[in-house]
């Protein structure tokens, strides 16, 4: 296969991330046939040390995070995310560099013939996220990784990362996504998220509802797993610039001082609390592992679409903000970081999530909506999200292309102004490059 052919056997499979309809179920989602499919392929998720984190909010933050630190005390280190922004390769790295697309392809046709023979054998079929799994577990035992962090996809008890035997577990912190498929009650979920915690393993548990900590707790003292609490064992202080933020971290007998994270938000220091956490159980193992590779891997991380600032007056900011908490942790962010003179938003949300709330929040900080949706089959009709805001007695143009969206935006601005793209994944993905690009002309 070259790599087109492998993007098309790879979207051959079912995607549930391209669609918003499906079962959650053991059929859907066969474990003990993905681990047969990893068997013939020699296990290749037993070659390295894992940290596996799950969660609603920040597990991807806080993944980049570790794995900037675990780079920065000498090891090698895998990191496996989801969705992706701009292209898929950017979702399995080693030591920060995107799989090439002759080893993506490479490990695809790999993959090929043993599924093929699995599938026929047992009449059941992969998924998409699966096969993507297979492909990042493979390219780390090639590459001889010391430690891979993996983010779950969906949930945690199902989802196909939940395979491995791991060194550590992480819980960011849980809130309301998926609620049609993980559950409507943050117990519900929790319970989900919390299936990843394995017999004896030490698990960091970010700041959570009282609701989900306390299912996370039963989870682990079930299985014996000794628990690092973030919100009662550690805590912080934050002082923010225009595009980034000075911390100070404190908890369990450690104290980092003028730490330079070049991400903004409390939400963020939250999530570098966790990481910091997951960093300190692992270097009773990982020697390497001290107070000054903390420090320089928080400061060293990248991450896009995070309060991303393209450009700073006229401020142009790319986010993902895709629910209620995450739209208040990007208003939060916001108001600490820049007073700008009008507030434009570009707005695109999937047709599973719980809009209405999510645009709630944002209605109260933005002056002027352009909606539109992102080019995939999970979007939400520009038109339905134009009633929702009206209906919350906001401005709003409707534009059927995110393009002419962005274009729009960018003409209303002046100097004194911001323009932020929010609401979806997708959405920030797709406008990136054009807003990179267009950034760089505005006055």
């Amino acid at each position: 296969m070259n790599f087109q052919q492998s993007l098309d056997y790879l979207y051959s499979f079912v995607d549930f991330e391209r669609t918003s309809r499906f079962t959650y179920d053991t059929r859907a989602l066969d474990l003990e046939a993905f681990l047969e499919l990893l068997a013939l392929l020699s296990s290749p998720q037993k070659n390295f040390d894992i940290v596996h984190v799950a969660g609603t909010k920040g597990k991807g933050s806080t993944c980049a995070m570790l794995a900037s630190v675990l780079r920065s005390s000498m090891l090698k280190v895998g990191l496996f995310t989801s969705p992706h922004l701009l292209n898929v390769r950017e979702r399995v790295q080693v030591d920060g560099e995107w799989i090439s697309e002759d080893a993506f392809a490479s490990i695809l046709s790999e993959i090929e013939p043993f599924q093929t023979r699995l599938g026929i054998r047992m009449r059941s079929y992969r998924t998409t996220f699966e096969l993507l799994t297979a492909t990042a577990l493979m390219h780390f035992r090639k590459q001889e990784v010391d430690v891979a962090v993996l983010e779950t996809g969906l949930g945690g008890r199902l989802d196909a990362t939940n395979v491995v035997d791991p060194r550590l577990c992480v819980m960011t912190r849980i809130g309301y996504d998926h609620t049609g498929v993980l559950g409507e009650k943050l117990s519900a979920i929790a319970s989900e998220k919390a299936g990843i915690i394995k017999q004896g393993t030490p698990v960091v548990v970010g700041p959570q509802a009282p609701e989900a900590l306390g299912v996370i707790m039963d989870v682990a003292k079930s299985k014996s797993s000794p628990v690092v609490d973030v919100a009662r064992e550690f805590k912080f202080e934050s002082e923010a610039a225009d595009t980034s933020q000075t911390l100070s971290i404190e908890g369990r007998g450690l104290r980092i001082d003028d730490i330079e994270l070049p991400l903004l938000g409390a939400h963020q220091a939250e999530n570098a609390c966790c990481a910091v956490a997951a960093s300190q159980v692992l270097s009773q193992e990982l020697k390497s592992i001290d107070v000054g590779s903390i420090r320089r891997g928080l400061s060293q991380v990248r991450l896009m679409g995070r309060v991303e600032v393209l450009k700073r007056r006229p401020w142009v900011i790319l986010d993902c903000a895709h629910n209620q908490d995450s739209a208040e942790a990007l208003v939060r962010t916001l108001r600490d970081v820049c007073a700008p003179a009008r507030r434009i938003a570009i707005v695109g949300v999937s047709s599973n999530k719980d809009a209405e709330r999510m645009l709630a929040v944002l209605t109260r900080y933005f002056d002027r909506f352009l909606v539109t949706k992102a080019d995939t089959k999970r979007a939400m009709p520009p038109d339905q999200l134009g009633d929702i805001l009206r209906g919350l007695g906001a401005q709003v143009d409707v534009f059927d292309r995110a393009a002419n969206a962005a274009a729009a935006g960018c003409s209303m601005i002046g100097s004194d102004d911001m323009l932020c793209v929010t609401g979806s994944v997708y959405l920030a993905g797709e406008l990136r490059p054009m807003l990179v690009q267009k950034a760089e002309g505005l006055r």
